[in-house]
């Protein structure tokens, strides 16, 4: 399987609620100069920034950290210099640009479909049902994430979702075994996400790239990290990203 070298581009208008006006920073430039840094390492393997793309099993392995054991949380991956690092579990030095474009060239679909989907429908929703947006392909907008981590000389590898917990009922979310490739948000600056460093929120948020579909998920109170189940601040984490069961 072969990376989908030029597929962003046509997926440029179908990213998270975006503004109407032309933006001053132009997000297909932003995207152009993302792609400069990929580089083939092995057959069918790819390196962007430090972003392992394995193109036949659409693996994306992203390194990162751990910034906070034990808080309250609106994201689960920021940015290291990004505006929510004081909210986020880990951290990392790649860039959501680039994160951005490696779904992408692993063929992932930008769409906000899921997102919504536990919301009661009597709740005042953050975009109109009709501006919802679909994948071309059924289910490319669908995620599984993992962290995986050494200890040692043991290798743990758990759902993202082992990190999260519900403030309310103290236990990690039993409905976040997937993940919304939504595409950050588009607006005068370009990717929205490049400003603020938003990759993995945990609230219905346009500017990060990935959102979570979990009850509850309009809220940006409820989630807290679950400090039994994170390796202590400072560990590096590989986050593993791959299509969601479907």
């Amino acid at each position: 399987m072969r990376l989908s070298s030029f597929a962003f581009l046509a997926f440029l208008p179908c990213l998270f609620a975006q503004e109407p006006t032309a933006p001053k920073v132009d997000a297909k430039t932003q995207l152009e100069e993302a792609k400069k840094l990929l580089k083939e390492t092995a057959p069918g393997i790819f390196d962007l920034n430090g972003i392992q793309i394995t193109a036949a099993a659409r693996e994306l392995r992203i390194p990162c950290s751990i910034l906070h054991q034990k808080l309250p949380i609106e994201y689960a991956l920021c940015h290291e210099a990004g505006d929510k690092v004081h909210e986020t579990i880990l951290q990392t030095s790649v860039k959501p640009i680039q994160v951005q474009l490696a779904l992408l060239l692993a063929n992932y679909q930008p769409a906000t479909k899921g997102i919504l989907g536990k919301v009661d429908p009597k709740v005042e929703r953050p975009y109109a049902d009709k501006d919802e947006t679909s994948p071309a392909t059924a289910g490319a907008n669908l995620l599984q994430i993992r962290c995986e981590w050494k200890d040692g000389d043991k290798t743990h590898n758990v759902p993202l979702s082992d990190f999260i917990q519900n403030i309310e009922e103290r236990k990690t979310p039993p409905d976040l075994d997937t993940w919304i490739f939504n595409g950050s948000q588009i607006d005068v600056g370009g990717f929205a996400a490049e400003q603020t460093g938003s990759i993995i929120s945990t609230y219905v948020n346009p500017q990060a790239v990935i959102n979570s579909p979990a009850k509850g998920n309009l809220r940006d109170d409820l989630w807290i990290s679950m400090p039994a189940n994170i390796p202590a601040e400072g560990t590096k984490v590989t986050l593993i990203i791959t299509p969601a069961v479907q």
